[in-house]
């Protein structure tokens, strides 16, 4: 019974170990959408926020802070 303990917590270390080496560390962000060029953001760059004016996050209710990025 203790083999089995013992193959089971390998199996899971191994298993563990590889799907955390698995991340993608050269995926890039898009910042064309509107959580990242509207005049104010999330920010968090919540999916969906993004407003020309100010106010809240639908998604996380983060009050918008304004975009100094935004060309103007």
């Amino acid at each position: 019974m203790k083999l089995i303990s013992i193959k089971t917590t390998l199996l899971l270390t191994i298993v563990c170990t590889m799907s955390a080496c698995n991340n993608s560390t050269n995926s890039t962000i898009d910042q064309t959408g509107a959580a990242y060029t509207s005049a104010y953001v999330c920010p968090m760059h919540c999916e969906g926020s993004g407003s020309n004016s100010a106010g809240i996050c639908p998604t996380c209710e983060m009050d918008y802070v304004k975009n100094n990025q935004k060309e103007k």
